[in-house]
């Protein structure tokens, strides 16, 4: 049984279902809520299920698999996914979202990403926005999360190719409408991005030095000033100092960055204390 609040259950669920599609060898990525947190956005709070995507082909498989795992499988009436539950918690096996058909090119675009230090494919960036505004209907059109989402992955988006792919669906529009007079996106002709705000540049910077194997650092103080950026902190070599600055460098150009960490002190060992 699963203890903890309702995302600790769904993370723990997550984890359990990425395991056995990667025994079984089954393309999959993770989608929803859950991708967009991997990726740097807010957590739900609380998150209401968790989802993949996967080939519709595979579905059958990824069933069983999950069922000899210990999870059931949930009849439901909608065709373009497959319920599964795991104790208390769902899982969305998604094969064709808004009608449109997850293919091998989409789940080929995921990012290998920690997902609570499991690392898994995340649906990317561009994917988990399309699929969203596809989900966009005259029963389904809340902009609240979606806002959230978009504002936190704004970096990560190809948004010429969502304005390409949405021109059809007057609500997607009205949503990138909304974007572009909030000053989160461009205009979708190949205009400029906004210039990022300091609070987005610091937690972009600080996800890559979490992410990035030759650093993985999660404790750095950044501070943004304009074009420069301030690293302040300890780390455990001089090594990994280098890395920090080479890294920050490349995920900020046309920066500056300060270093201003400090290595971490490796005193000799206490003196053996002996008894008079």
């Amino acid at each position: 049984m699963h203890e903890g609040s309702e995302n600790d259950v769904l993370m723990t669920t997550l984890k359990r279902v990425a395991a056995v599609l990667k025994q079984r060898e089954i393309p999959f990525a993770l989608s929803g809520s859950f991708a967009a947190y991997a990726r740097g956005a807010a957590a739900s709070s609380p998150a209401h299920d968790v989802d993949f995507t996967l080939l519709e082909e595979d579905i059958g498989r990824a069933l069983d698999g999950l069922c000899e795992a210990g999870m059931s499988a949930v009849p439901n009436e909608e065709d373009w996914l497959a319920k599964v539950r795991d104790g208390t918690a769902p899982v969305d096996l998604i094969h064709r979202p808004s009608g449109v058909p997850v293919t091998r090119e989409m789940l080929g675009r995921a990012t290998p990403l920690n997902v609570d230090s499991v690392l898994m494919p995340v649906l990317a960036a561009t994917d988990q926005i399309l699929m969203l505004l596809r989900s966009f209907c005259e029963h389904e059109c809340d902009f609240g999360g979606p806002l959230l989402m978009a504002r936190a992955l704004r970096e990560q988006v190809d948004w010429e190719r969502v304005h390409s792919e949405m021109e059809e669906s007057p609500y997607a529009r009205a949503f990138l409408y909304l974007l572009r007079e909030l000053n989160i996106i461009g205009d979708g002709e190949g205009s400029a991005m906004p210039e990022e705000q300091p609070q987005y540049k610091v937690g972009r910077l600080r996800r890559a030095l979490a992410e990035d194997p030759r650093t993985s650092e999660l404790g750095i103080g950044v501070q943004v000033r304009g074009l420069d950026i301030h690293l302040s902190g300890e780390v455990g070599c001089a090594d990994r100092r280098r890395a920090v600055v080479e890294l920050a460098e490349e995920v900020m150009p046309g920066h500056t960055v300060y270093d201003e960490l400090t290595v971490a002190r490796i005193d000799e060992p206490p003196k053996e204390e002996r008894l008079p």
